[in-house]
């Protein structure tokens, strides 16, 4: 199964007063961390996806420091409630950075956090990353239509699941030429960097150069990622592995593909990965073709993120290809 926690959580155990839709209440706060908390509530819980406001103290603080903050409901269990942190003022939030710095004794890694925090819910960063996104994006979709994106219409391509379409992607045109190959990487490394991977893994042969894009991208950052290729099946001779690289068992990655029809590849890679140990933090493709692949992934865990889709890019084909 994939990694679902992104943020450390403190052992902590304060009184906090929620408000919600049904008034105002106590409880018991406990395991604080960036991510959010749990509150033990006895009867009296809010609604799931409902916003609540919190009150508590920070322990062992003289005199006592005040947090305020909101979150989102996410789960609710018979002993209480999980909440997602959604904003928090800047006072409060100074003093929570400090006390996790305090108690965390992990300066990187409260760093990461800090960071991956305010890109989450503070809507000035937030609102720049997506514009990145848009940007890389935008410079991506001339080359792809050009050099990757296939019309056929009068002789329909086979694809590997089986199936015919008149529409076929050859990703290695743009994966595996200079302009693109670093634009990609870029793209994929600004969806990773907020994570806590050592590692990127694809199964090859099309998600090789991806995989080589994202290193070379996050190196420009001051990261050293190891990139992870998987081959189909085991070698029948030397290690034996499926998986070629450098990595050790609960190693944190991020696994990529190239195109994602039914995922049936991408699951096989995934299956590898889990056979080595390796925590899967984050699961991205290149392109969505539509066709269950997203929803297969789903069933067995894997949140599927990927940049583009096929109506996507359908769409931009008609609209700067309009005789075609």
């Amino acid at each position: 199964m994939i990694e679902r926690r992104r943020f450390s959580r403190l052992p902590f155990e304060e009184q906090v007063e929620f408000l919600c839709k049904k008034g105002t209440f106590s409880g018991l706060l406990r395991d604080l961390g960036f991510g959010g908390a749990y509150i033990l509530s006895g009867e009296v819980k809010p609604d799931i996806h409902e916003e609540i406001a919190l009150v508590f103290n920070l322990k062992d603080t003289e005199p006592p420091i005040k947090i305020f903050m909101k979150g989102e409901v996410v789960r609710i269990e018979n002993s209480g409630f999980a909440i997602r942190l959604t904003s928090i003022n800047d006072q409060s939030f100074e003093h929570l950075k400090k006390y996790i710095y305090y108690n965390l004794c992990s300066i990187p890694t409260v760093e990461t956090e800090i960071e991956r925090f305010l890109q989450e819910i503070h809507p000035i960063p937030r609102m720049m990353k997506l514009l990145n996104f848009f940007s890389i994006k935008s410079e991506i979709m001339p080359y792809l239509l050009e050099r990757a994106f296939l019309y056929r219409p009068q002789e329909p391509f086979k694809l590997s699941s089986g199936k015919e379409s008149p529409y076929y992607l050859d990703c290695r045109k743009i994966t595996l030429y200079g302009p693109t190959f670093k634009l990609i990487g870029t793209l994929f490394w600004e969806a990773l960097k907020d994570f806590r991977i050592e590692g990127v893994a694809g199964m090859s042969i099309g998600a090789d150069p991806i995989v080589c894009s994202i290193l070379a991208s996050a190196l420009e950052d001051g990261v050293k990622l190891e990139g992870l290729l998987i081959r189909k099946e085991p070698k029948r001779y030397g290690t034996q592995k499926q998986i070629e690289g450098n990595y050790y068992p609960g190693m944190p990655i991020g696994v990529v593909e190239d195109v994602i029809t039914t995922g049936q590849s991408l699951l096989k890679a995934l299956e590898a990965c889990k056979k080595e140990n390796l925590k899967i933090i984050k699961v991205l493709g290149l392109i969505d073709r539509e066709e269950g692949g997203k929803e297969n992934l789903k069933k067995e865990g894997y949140d599927l993120y990927s940049f583009f889709t096929l109506s996507e890019i359908i769409s931009a084909f008609h609209q700067y290809s309009p005789k075609n």
